[in-house]
């Protein structure tokens, strides 16, 4: 009896230490140059395999930038779980896109909102408190060797609240392997996702989503309806012109910068007490404008 307890210890601590073993091969090593940070992750799974990815932020003015402040992890995840399914768009509860096997990696980027003993390593402004906080947007590029790219790449980059749903928010798409690129006003959860879903249906989607972070955006009741004017007016033209539909989004995004950390609050910062309507309507529009360039069909992807 004594044997057998002695031989189940054994054998939990080989367990323990297969898993720490594979707990150590799991890497995330970012680097900060001035107002980019750039994140190397390697994981190792269960199988054996190696995923490996490069994640480079790059933002348009950050305040107290460093690699504690930004909070960058990345964990393995099961493209089969019931969870997760359930938080990527969906047609009657069937999951419409799906995450590719070949590259289960989840990215969650959580800047904590308490001071921060690490403010020996700030590469750019800082203001002693090693909070993290930027204006307008941040550009999001997730790159791995381990997913192909074609003139018609399926692969996009998704984001998501903490445990929220998981939407496109994709900007560009380049070769090298792959390279997805979006832009975001708040910090999330990132998937590369395989959406086969057509750019129509999408860019229907991305402009409700527009509309509706319009209207929640605290503007004066005249910018408002100035934004809602070009947006109706990118809807109008869909169908009929889509050349003329991109420019008018241009003109709405050109609205937004112009008046971003004036009429439209453009701060975003770890301690949640700002809302960057500037950013995350920025963000929704650049997307819209991926997805209605497909729409228009003149351009391919990874070239």
């Amino acid at each position: 009896m004594l044997k057998t307890i002695r031989g189940w210890i054994c054998a939990l601590a080989l367990l323990l230490g297969m898993a720490g073993m594979r707990e150590a091969a799991a890497t995330v090593v970012v680097d900060i140059e001035g107002n980019v940070a750039h994140a190397q992750i390697s994981l190792q799974g269960t199988n054996g395999v190696t995923y490996d990815g490069d994640v480079t932020i790059t933002f348009d003015s950050p305040l107290n930038l460093t690699a504690e402040s930004l909070n960058l992890t990345a964990q393995l995840v099961d493209p089969n779980d019931p969870t997760l399914r359930l938080r990527l768009p969906n047609l009657l509860g069937i999951p419409s896109v799906s995450i590719d096997p070949a590259f289960p990696v989840m990215i969650t980027v959580e800047p904590p909102g308490t001071l921060q003993l690490f403010t020996s390593s700030f590469d750019g402004p800082e203001d002693g408190s090693g909070i993290l906080s930027f204006i307008n947007t941040y550009e999001f590029e997730l790159h791995t060797h381990d997913l192909p790219c074609s003139a018609d790449s399926p692969y996009r980059l998704f984001k998501a609240p903490l445990d929220g749903n998981f939407n496109d928010v994709t900007s560009a798409v380049v070769a090298g392997s792959v390279r997805m690129r979006g832009r975001g006003g708040a910090f999330s959860q990132f998937l590369p996702i395989n959406d086969p879903r057509a750019p129509l249906v999408l860019a229907l989607q991305k402009i409700l989503d527009l509309d509706t972070r319009i209207l929640v955006a605290a503007l004066d009741d005249l910018l408002r309806g100035d934004l809602l004017g070009l947006l109706g007016k990118v809807n109008a033209l869909l169908l009929l012109d889509i050349d003329a539909a991109i420019a008018a989004l241009d003109d709405l995004i050109g609205t937004i910068n112009a008046d971003a950390g004036t009429e439209i609050a453009n701060v975003w910062n770890a301690l949640h007490d700002v809302t960057n309507d500037a950013g995350e309507m920025l963000s929704l529009a650049e997307t819209l404008r991926f997805t209605l360039v497909r729409l228009q069909g003149t351009t391919d992807l990874c070239q």
